[in-house]
Formats: C-alpha cells, structure tokens, sequence
C-alpha cells in the first residue's frame, strides 16, 4: 500500500522541478503603450515614418520573428533581440503618392512572447493633396507611325493659393516627352490666385508598341508639398495586328487534313487592304485569305 504513495510522491516532486525550473529560466512579455499613431495631415506624395516602441516587461529576452506589413506601401525594420526591461523599435515608413484622403495602414509584429505571440500596429493619416492637377492622368490609345502628335495637357495649381513654381518635370521613359509653362488664361482652373501652370505630356509617334504603365514626376516649390505624379496609361497597337504571331502545328501525326486560321487586323485611321497571301514553299502547306471586313480585317487559313 506504501508504493504508490511514494510514487505520486515523486511525481509531484518532479512536476514541482520542473515549474521551478521554468520560473528560473522566466518569459519575455511583449507590451507596446502605444500600438496605433495618428500622425494627422501629411502631403500627398510625402513618405510617413513613424518608430513604434515594444518594450519587454518580462525577464527573458523578447524575440521578434517577424515583421509583416499589411500592404506594399509600408517598409518595416526592427530590433530583433529586446533585453528584459529595455525598449526596441519597429521602424515603419509609408509612401503616400497613391492616397488621398483617410488611411490607415498596419503591421503585424510576431514574438516569442506565448502570451501575445502577435501584435497589430497602425498608422493613420490624412493624405491631403496641396497641389491639384487636372485631370490628373494621361491615358494614350495610339496607332504606332499614325500621323499628328499625341499631345495630352494638364493644369496644376495651388488650391490655397500658395506661390507655387514648377522647377523641372521628369519622364520614366524618353518616348514620353514633357514641358511645362504658366498656363493661359483660358488653361487656369477656378477663381484662383496666384500661379497656374500647364504640364504636357507627348507621346512619340515612334513608341514602342505595348502597354503603357508610366509616370510623370513633377517637381515644385511648394512649401508643403515638391513632388506631383500624373500616372500614364493606356496602349500602343501596330498599324496590323496577326493573332496569333505563329500557326504551330506541333509535333502531330497526319490522319487527315489539319487547318489553323490567323486574324489580320487594321488599326491605323486608313483602311489598308490585305491583296495576297504568299504560300509557303514547303510541301503540303497551303495557304487561303478571306476578307472578314474588307480594309479592316481578315482571315489566313492555312
């Protein structure tokens, strides 16, 4: 009857070992005072930077695994290690050219804390543009080679008045060329005092063909906000389109006549007619054209 007292006697002894040994060994504890920071009104365009402070109120070292942005617009740095009882920092910094308006942007930090193994931090903000731009985009669908110059303008002010000059404009790509001047008086927007100004934008008749995907960066004096982007969209298409490039036929093995169409489409302004279509010289291929919208469009089959 005596053994299994002793037994259970051990037992607790050992659970006991092990609790006083946890105590020893202690816990990080992870506490940030201040987990959400308003930093008010901020420029559009301008970048917001902001350290949050984590201290380790435990009495083992605070280890900060991870720290994941809840957007691409925000960059996070941090300490790794926080010694008990002392303070590390998450460095977080925010690119405000796309917003406007209200935000509210966070991070997720995790530790080795079991407690509170994640915790949320957020930036709110106000983006405000002080410079207006209209309208404020270039959008391009063009025909490469078609005469006339894309040329694309926009007006750019101080809503507030504030003396403002434009000091240099800049192009992410040298077939969209830019200049700027004061705007005329039939390009000012609003009763507005002070300076306005005319950025254009022109799109080269030699771009390449493709999706646009550019911006434009303006660069002022304002006090309170140097830099404007005007995004440029849109597409430019060749003068003939054939869809698809290629008719491949693969690795195939003949047990009757294989036929593919390719589409011939017209974009330019003119109608351009497709008269021919030159066989090809290997044996067995042949080769028909058929006018779907004559001058416009037409059909290869091969």
């Amino acid at each position: 009857m005596q053994r299994p007292v002793k037994t259970a006697i051990l037992a607790l002894c050992a659970a006991l070992s092990i609790t006083s040994a946890m105590a020893a060994q202690g816990k990080p504890k992870a506490v940030v005072d201040e987990p959400i920071k308003d930093v008010g009104t901020v420029p559009k365009g301008e970048k917001i930077v902001h350290d949050f402070v984590i201290r380790n109120a435990g009495d083992a070292p605070l280890q900060i695994t991870n720290v994941q942005p809840a957007c691409g617009c925000t960059v996070a740095d941090f300490d790794k290690t926080v010694a008990p009882g002392q303070t590390g920092k998450i460095h977080a910094s925010i690119d405000t050219s796309t917003f406007n308006g209200a935000i509210a942007k966070g991070v997720t930090v995790f530790t080795n804390d079991t407690d509170t193994p994640s915790i949320e931090l957020t930036i709110k903000a106000k983006v405000e543009p002080y410079i207006s731009v209209k309208p404020g985009y270039a959008r391009y669908i063009y025909v490469k080679g078609e005469p006339g110059k894309p040329l694309i303008g926009q007006t750019i002010w101080a809503p507030d008045g504030t003396a403002m000059d434009i000091v240099s404009v800049e192009s992410t790509k040298p077939f969209l060329k830019t200049s700027f001047r004061e705007a005329k008086p039939e390009e000012r927007q609003g009763d507005v005092k002070g300076k306005q100004w005319r950025v254009e934008i022109e799109l080269a008749e030699d771009s390449p063909v493709g999706a646009l995907a550019e911006t434009i960066t303006v660069h002022t004096n304002h006090p309170k906000q140097k830099l404007v982007q005007i995004p440029v969209s849109g597409f430019v298409r060749p003068v003939l389109a054939i869809t698809p490039p290629v008719a491949d036929f693969g690795n195939i093995e003949l047990k009757e006549p294989l036929k593919k169409a390719v589409n011939i489409r017209n974009f330019a302004t003119e109608p351009i007619k497709v008269t021919s279509v030159d066989k090809t010289s290997l044996d067995g291929i042949d080769a028909t054209l058929e006018p779907l919208t004559d001058g416009r469009e037409y059909q290869v089959r091969v």
